[in-house]
């Protein structure tokens, strides 16, 4: 047609190389039919003149005439395919009477051979990005597929960055092929029969045929060559069908495809293209921690390209994280999100996507159509759905937080589509890209994007109540299941769905909800609330449940169990509060109504802590002897063992030691794990390990330091077993007091104690961070810390006051004043004191202390020898009566040094050797050696208070 084979024109945008019959614009290839190129370089080698009709005929249809329509039919197709690369110019004039003119101006840009001519000049890659972020492992890992496996379909969700991998990926390999690297891209193509030419275009193969595919293997034999087919989805079956004949005929050919779903063609090998890396949820990150991941690296890059002098403060580093985060670490969504922090900033950035994710967000002018917003991306991949993908995507909003494959069966299927087709719609929305995996198991979920999208759909197709009361309904079938099997990986499985559970509650308590499945859900889900220690959330939809209970549930099982509920999240969130008190009492009556053994037992055992803590022993006694005669009643091997847990904790408080261990050694020996287990699961508490710390005060008060020693170790493993918040503090609470009676100033004391402030601090455990703050008061009133001591033990106090935990207050602040007079301030120890307003008379098991620790206060501040002896015999005898050993020897010994100080030894000297001689073990322990050196004359007092410890 022309002798011009090798001259390269230039107009407008484009450029057209005659000899290899292929016109680009930029990198990518304009695909024309054969006629309509044929007539394209006619017009272009006569810009500016007028070309009749009947010399097109002749030039393009040499050897058969045509009619002129189908002239006009061609010209139409070359115009409309100028008009969608470069809209609005007119290229093509008609003439009327005389036929058509090119009428923009045409640049010869050079006339090489078509044999030199070099394939980057003919299929340019588009630019690669100056600083691609978090895909140097990704760009390795495919090179590698590549060059082992031929060809390799990177897939992924739009804006995900696939496109931009590729080109990276093949702008690394170019010295490979030896710049035989073609980018194809397939997006602007209407049909599936379009693929091969287009391949070929880019190849520079000119072919008058309609099977192009032939000449294609023809002309890859020739070299090593990578092609990179761009944007397969729209056309994935003549895609697949091109790629799967040139991989299997051409041995030097490798093919890498990006497509958000495989081709599913033999040869292939697939690369799942995942987000960037975002920050875990953590508020202590600064803005170098959480720049470290990649999304958040472009987040910042892109708001840097608008603002230029944009810096992360670490203040806002949680926030840029949650935008990350929010967006599931897709490329595009995240840059979209940055073209708005320049006019919103950062917080309101982000607090616009929490109302509501935003797909309307314009992006980069120069930006595909199909990437200028998020709504656009998905827009792209739901029309490429089939009708029923489409409405099962639309009906699997309904879901928060993921779903299993079996949930979206059960909630999606209806008439329209059955289970069977819901299942394979599942499956082809997976491997389309629309919907992602969660983690390492079968759970699937979609994308916050997808969601927002899905979700509009279903709004507007007014079926979204009856799709969320489906979804309500099947969770609280399987809470109700949930809750009646006592199994650890059903817990885990359903705490992986407390997404949903909020989700329908949410809708069933909302006005277009049903309040009655919103009841039953609250009641069948309150066991994985408080399993999961989401104990405000609990109490909140429990308090919801308990307002919405109609006339007919009122004194039924379900509210027993919302009752039940709630009294727990009140007592764990709040403590011991008469609120919590009045809410169990209700539980129990609830209970006995019900004749529910499990949940009276339940109740009997909270009610009864109420009351060890206020303390108030009488009360306390009567509810342990009733949880008894339930247990005993209903042979519930678990319930007896709390009952005499509950019995030997009130026995130990009223100074019963003896009688205190036998019902702990009945709880621990009696006890069945799987009931133990239970109650841990439903209080976050475990009798075995408070009867273990129990045990190691009993035994230190019957003079057995060492086995005191031996039962904390006990308990604290136990505890530390266990994934629950309050046992080791119970087991730290413990063994930091009873090694501090055994060893005051070891500093195992102070570090147990300082675990303990730890531990309970970062739960928010109030009652034993008051214990911890106090233990360490005490050690610290012994290194001489004084003021800064008595202000943390107020401060632990009134943390113990606040949880209405009395029990240890008067030995605490008894204690801190024989401290502070030992430190050389007797008058202000005996002020702290009387400013507990102790009860000398009240049964504690700790009683003989307070009656020793206030004679040695006695002589401290001169009140008399009779005064501090008459103090020190009520210790005697409150020890002989309760059988402590710990606390008779060191009454004897305060009492000894007393008498001898007065001349009068004797008798308080031999009842001290007598004391001393009941020890078989611990003789090195502080009490023991100063009862010692006191028997043997060896001890001096230096300081206006007897004890040195």
């Amino acid at each position: 047609m022309s002798g011009q084979h090798g001259t390269v024109l230039s107009f407008g945008p484009f450029e057209l190389s005659i000899g290899n019959r292929l016109l680009t614009n930029g990198a990518k290839v304009v695909p024309l039919g054969a006629r309509a190129m044929d007539l394209l370089i006619v017009l272009v080698e006569q810009a500016n003149k007028v070309v009749g009709r009947k010399t097109l005929i002749e030039r393009v249809w040499p050897k058969r005439g045509v009619e002129q329509v189908s002239l006009r039919v061609h010209i139409s197709a070359l115009r409309k395919a100028l008009d969608q690369s470069d809209p609005g110019r007119r290229y093509i004039a008609n003439v009327p009477g005389r036929g058509y003119s090119f009428v923009v101006p045409v640049t010869s840009l050079s006339s090489p051979t078509s044999e030199d001519l070099k394939p980057s000049s003919r299929s340019r890659l588009p630019a690669r990005l100056m600083r691609m972020l978090g895909r140097r492992n990704a760009l390795a890992e495919i090179q590698m597929k590549l060059a082992e496996q031929k060809f390799v379909t990177i897939v992924g969700p739009g804006g995900i960055g696939k496109t931009t991998v590729a080109v990276a990926v093949a702008d690394e390999m170019s010295a490979t092929f030896n710049g035989q690297v073609y980018f194809v891209d397939l997006s602007a193509l209407g049909g599936a029969s379009l693929v091969a030419p287009a391949v070929a275009a880019a190849l520079g193969v000119s072919v008058q045929t309609n099977n192009v595919v032939p000449a294609l293997i023809d002309r890859l034999q020739e070299r090593p060559t990578l092609i990179i087919l761009d944007c397969c989805e729209h056309l994935v079956d003549g895609a697949s069908a091109v790629a799967e004949e040139l991989i299997c005929r051409v041995p030097t050919l490798h093919l890498l495809a990006t497509s958000r779903e495989a081709m599913r063609v033999e040869g292939e090998h697939v690369y799942e293209l995942c987000a960037l890396a975002c920050p875990p949820v953590d508020s202590s990150l600064s803005a170098h921690d959480v720049l470290q991941y990649p999304a958040v690296q472009l987040l910042v890059n892109r708001v840097r390209a608008v603002r230029g002098d944009f810096e992360l403060a670490d203040t806002d580093a949680p926030i840029a994280a949650g935008i990350c985060r929010r967006l599931d670490g897709i490329p595009l969504a995240i840059e979209l999100a940055a073209g708005r922090v320049d006019i919103f900033g950062l917080s309101k950035t982000a607090s616009l996507l929490d109302d509501r994710l935003n797909l309307s967000w314009m992006g980069r002018r120069t930006a595909p159509p199909k990437h200028q917003t998020l709504n656009a991306a998905l827009e792209w991949s739901y029309d490429l759905l089939g009708e029923a993908e489409k409405r099962v995507l639309s009906r699997l909003s309904v879901f928060a937080g993921g779903f299993t494959f079996e949930a979206a069966v059960a909630v999606v299927a209806d008439e329209t589509i059955d289970e069977a087709n819901v299942s394979d719609c599942v499956w082809e929305l997976r491997s389309k890209s629309m919907i992602a995996a969660q983690g390492h198991g079968a759970r699937l979920r979609l994308l916050d994007t997808t969601l927002a999208f899905a979700s509009q759909r279903l709004a507007e197709s007014a079926e979204e109540g009856s799709w969320r009361r489906r979804h309500a309904l099947y969770f609280c079938d399987l809470f109700k299941q949930g809750a009646s099997k006592d199994m650890p990986e059903r817990l885990r499985a359903l705490g992986g769905e407390v997404d949903n559970l909020r989700a329908a509650l949410n809708w069933a308590f909302s006005v277009e909800g049903d309040a009655i499945i919103g009841v039953e859900l609250a009641a069948a889900s309150a066991s994985t609330w408080m399993a999961m220690a989401l104990l405000t959330e609990c109490r909140e939809w429990m308090t919801k449940a308990i307002s919405r209970l109609d006339d007919a549930s009122a004194g039924s099982r379900q509210e027993m169990i919302i009752q039940s509920a709630l009294a727990s999240c009140m007592m764990f969130t709040d403590g011991m509060t008469e609120e919590s008190y009045a809410s169990w009492a209700k539980t129990r009556l609830l209970a006995e109504c019900l004749n529910d053994t499990e949940c009276q037992l339940d109740s009997l055992l909270v009610l009864w802590a109420h009351q060890i803590r206020l303390p108030s022993y009488a009360e306390a006694t009567e509810l342990a002897d009733r949880c008894g005669d339930v247990a005993e009643g209903s042979g519930d091997r678990g319930g007896i063992a709390t009952a005499n847990y509950m019995r030997g904790v009130t026995y130990h408080h009223i100074g019963r030691i003896l009688q205190a261990e036998a019902h702990f050694e009945l709880s621990l020996h009696r006890d069945d794990e799987a009931c133990r287990q239970s109650l841990i699961k439903r209080f976050g508490y475990d009798r075995k390990v408070d009867a273990l710390g129990v045990l190691a005060n009993l035994a230190w008060l019957r003079g057995c330091p060492d086995q005191a020693r031996r039962l904390n170790l006990m308990s604290i493993a136990e505890a530390r077993q266990l994934d629950h918040a309050v046992p080791l503090c119970v087991a730290l609470a413990w063994a930091s007091f009873n090694t501090y009676l055994t060893s005051p100033d070891d500093r195992e004391t102070e570090a147990l104690a300082n675990e303990l402030v730890d531990h309970a601090g970062k739960y928010a455990v109030e009652s034993y961070l008051g214990f911890g703050l106090s233990i360490q008061a005490l050690c610290g009133v012994r290194r001489g810390e004084g003021d800064a001591a008595s202000a943390m033990l107020y401060r632990g106090l009134e943390k113990l006051s606040a949880a209405r935990y009395g029990v240890f207050n008067w030995i605490l602040q008894a204690e801190f004043a024989r401290c502070t007079a030992v430190a050389g301030r007797p008058r202000q120890g005996l002020a702290v004191f009387e400013r507990a307003k102790i009860d000398l008379d009240e049964i504690q098991w700790y009683a003989p202390e307070l009656h020793r620790i206030r004679g040695e206060l006695a002589l401290g501040n001169d009140e008399g020898l009779a005064v501090g002896r008459q103090y020190f015999l009520s210790a005697l005898e409150l020890s002989d009566r309760q059988g402590s050993l710990s606390w008779a020897l060191r009454a004897a010994t305060s009492l000894a040094l007393a008498e001898e100080a007065a001349g009068r030894k004797e008798a308080a000297w031999r009842t001290l050797q007598a004391t001393r001689a009941k020890f078989r073990e611990g003789l090195e322990t502080v009490d023991l050696r100063l009862a010692k050196q006191v028997l043997n004359g060896s001890y001096r007092p230096d300081r206006a208070i007897n004890s040195l410890h």
